[in-house]
């Protein structure tokens, strides 16, 4: 079976912090079910841009209670703690995916020239580690 990567949908304001180096953790109430080493996640920017723009590895994703995710890895999140608290809600797991080797698709993917069936995910996204084959190149 081949190894897998993810797409993350990812709204535009949270995905500058991310480009910007500020936010080093992407929180996520489900945990992807991704290879412990060597795993990509491609950031899908949801409306209204709606394209692919960068990608960066996983180092490693951190469960536990949503406030003990806070205490830890707050500061380095770009977001206030009421977002946070608003899209956790009344969880007792959350997920904290650690961001590093960031890279940046310039210009930006369209993914339905890629994918001709591609529809945004809700959350995220399975993607085979082949994709990248057929990525077009960073300029």
């Amino acid at each position: 079976m081949e190894l897998m990567n993810v797409l993350l949908s990812i709204r535009p304001e949270h995905v500058e912090e991310i480009l910007s180096r500020r936010k080093k953790y992407e929180f996520r109430k489900r945990r992807p079910r991704l290879h412990p080493t060597d795993q990509k996640a491609y950031i899908y920017t949801t409306s209204p841009i709606c394209k692919i723009v960068g990608s960066f590895k996983i180092r490693r994703i951190q469960q536990n209670h949503p406030k003990v995710l806070w205490r830890k890895f707050g500061r380095k999140s770009g977001i206030d703690a009421r977002r946070f608290a608003e899209y956790f809600g009344t969880r007792e797991v959350g997920f904290a995916l650690e961001i590093s080797s960031l890279r940046t698709f310039n210009p930006p993917i369209e993914p339905k020239q890629v994918f001709h069936d591609f529809v945004a995910p809700q959350s995220f996204r399975y993607m085979p580690r082949s994709w990248e084959d057929s990525m077009p190149r960073s300029r």
